[in-house]
């Protein structure tokens, strides 16, 4: 029973993508710039130059593991934290 969600039966949660304001991602950043958290102010995947990315739900493995919110390009699916 890993972290409370062992179940009865399977279920299946979807993630739904929503563009962020700057309000939000202030959040996300704890107060910090995207320049300080990502390497540039452009926030370039550094495998396939895309700037889209996607942050992991706080409930993911990968944030509880890190301790950092953690994106994933969604040009390319390179992963990193924030």
């Amino acid at each position: 029973m890993a972290n409370g969600f062992k179940t009865d039966k399977p279920r299946f949660y979807q993630a739904e993508l929503k563009p962020l304001n700057d309000a939000e991602i202030q959040v996300v950043t704890k107060g910090q710039t995207i320049g300080e958290r990502m390497g540039s102010e452009a926030a370039i995947c550094p495998d396939c130059g895309s700037n889209h990315w996607w942050i992991y739900p706080a409930q993911s493995a990968a944030l509880r593991i890190g301790g950092k919110p953690y994106c994933e390009c969604l040009g390319c699916g390179y992963t990193t934290h924030m």
